[in-house]
């Protein structure tokens, strides 16, 4: 558990070491369907993770459709 001082003020929060790499961190959840088929993706680690940064900041609709060219790419 982080323990904050209560006398710091509002704008040293952010500063706290803690704090940013929290805010640091992507914070997304993918449906059952794009992680099933990222699952059935035959890729090193490495791709995987580079892949799933790049899904997070689509839509749905769009995950599904940039999955579909990945596959094509792929299999």
């Amino acid at each position: 558990m982080i323990r904050i001082k209560s006398d710091i003020n509002e704008k040293n929060f952010e500063e706290i070491s803690e704090i940013k790499k929290y805010f640091a961190r992507i914070f997304t959840v993918l449906s059952k369907e794009v992680r099933d088929r990222l699952k059935d993706l035959d890729i090193s680690k490495e791709k995987m993770k580079i892949l799933k940064k790049e899904l997070a900041f689509l839509s749905r609709k769009n995950q599904i459709k940039y999955l579909d060219e990945i596959y094509r790419l792929y299999k």
